[in-house]
């Protein structure tokens, strides 16, 4: 007689059953293989299992499906909120006119400061772009650097009232300059250089000068016209009261 394997418990018989199990047998109990792998089979779905169920099933860990987060991200984030941040506090700075922008007497003070110590960039600072391009086209055509040429700028006031020569200045009443009369006022400029300014308000400044040198010392009176270009003032004129001084 042939040797079988039994399909349920894996012995060896002989005959038309598993004389082990009793796998084959009719009236045979149930297979003890079949009863412990209905008790290993789980009575719902793996899906809808939680984590202790499926532990206790002894069917595996389960392979729950991991997040995958970008490592940057996070910092992208921040990068990207910094530079908003940043962005607003710089607008409310300069709106409210505390930075990239000086004061009305500021911009006076340091035209003749400009001067005084040969300071081109400072100097030519306080013009607009217009008159700047001026002094920067005839520093250029004499091909000086920025020193010399406020040197040479300066040589008749030295000459004038002597060497060492020092300038004080004291700012007085300002006028504001109605601003239907402004763009009647930068006509010449237009019509002189091609284009003028956007100035969005205007006033005129009386200032009185005291250039003192080895020579002599003489006060000068000037009326200074400055506008609001942008977010800076800017010097657009400069005029000798006349009958004053020489």
């Amino acid at each position: 007689m042939a040797v079988k394997i039994c399909p349920s418990c894996g012995k060896y018989y002989k005959g038309e059953y598993c004389t082990g199990c009793g796998y084959g047998k009719p009236d045979a109990k149930k297979s003890k293989a079949l009863e412990k792998y209905k008790k290993a089979t789980p009575k719902k779905p793996v899906r809808f299992m939680t984590e202790e169920e499926i532990k206790k099933a002894g069917i595996g860990k389960s392979k729950t499906r991991e997040r995958r987060v970008d490592p940057n991200a996070r910092r992208n984030l921040l990068i990207v909120i910094l530079l908003v941040t940043v962005g607003i506090v710089i607008w409310v700075l300069i709106s409210k006119g505390l930075l990239f922008t000086n004061k009305r007497e500021d911009v006076i003070k340091q035209y003749f400061t400009a001067i005084d110590t040969e300071n081109y960039d400072k100097f030519v600072d306080t013009m607009p772009k217009e008159i700047k391009k001026v002094y920067d086209d005839e520093r250029s055509s004499k091909s000086l650097d920025k020193k010399d040429y406020m040197r040479e700028y300066k040589q008749p006031l030295s000459e004038y009232y002597g060497e060492g020569f020092t300038i004080e200045l004291t700012q007085g009443k300002e006028t504001q300059i109605p601003k239907s009369e402004i763009s009647e006022d930068l006509a010449g400029y237009k019509e002189a250089y091609g284009s003028a300014p956007s100035v969005s308000e205007a006033y005129v400044v009386s200032c009185e000068v005291v250039y003192s040198g080895s020579k002599k010392t003489e006060t000068v009176y000037y009326d200074c016209y400055i506008g609001k270009v942008g977010w800076k003032w800017k010097i657009l004129n400069m005029e000798l009261i006349p009958g004053i001084a020489t």
